[in-house]
């Protein structure tokens, strides 16, 4: 293989490594909000328990396509992958605009999945549980790295769907 072959492969792959990295941490801060929520018995928004299910399904994904790239190759699954790709893309918006109260500055009334009101207040209306219920600023501030990765996500994704320049050369 030469060694723009070799470059393109490995660009690929670091690619998917981000997007598969982005998922991750969506997913991981969304389990931690859907699993709090449950644990103290409080309300479990619709869309806590959306993000958590596009988050899981985009992390499996790119471990797939991770696997993909590295191993196999060929039009049809490259199609597929571009489907996908798409697919992930609106997923990344939607989770974006999902934890879009996470581009507050997590300076006084602040609006989280775990309740509202002053960033300096905890969470008191859980019934027991013995997950740990944060400060409304930490889960304003976990809010806010959901979102901000999202948004990375969201730029990745679109990395990936362009076609590679090539330069034509005349001789």
């Amino acid at each position: 293989m030469a060694f723009g072959g070799v470059a393109l492969k490995s660009l690929a792959t670091f690619l998917r490594f981000i997007e598969f990295c982005c998922a991750a941490i969506v997913l991981a801060i969304s389990l931690y909000y859907l699993i709090v929520l449950h644990n103290h018995g409080l309300p479990i928004a619709t869309y806590i328990r959306a993000v958590t299910g596009i988050s899981g399904a985009a992390v499996l994904y790119t471990i797939f396509a991770l696997l993909l790239v590295c191993c196999v190759g060929g039009t049809f699954l490259s199609a597929f992958a571009i489907l996908l790709d798409v697919a992930f893309t609106g997923a990344f918006i939607y989770i974006a605009w999902a934890y879009r109260d996470g581009t507050s500055s997590c300076k006084g009334e602040v609006t989280t999945p775990l309740g509202n009101g002053n960033e300096k207040s905890e969470v008191s209306n859980g019934k027991g549980g013995f997950t740990h219920l944060p400060s409304l600023y930490t889960a304003c501030k976990m809010e806010t790295a959901a979102f901000a990765v999202a948004v990375v996500g969201l730029y990745v994704l679109p990395i990936r769907l362009s076609p590679p320049q090539t330069q034509l050369t005349t001789v």
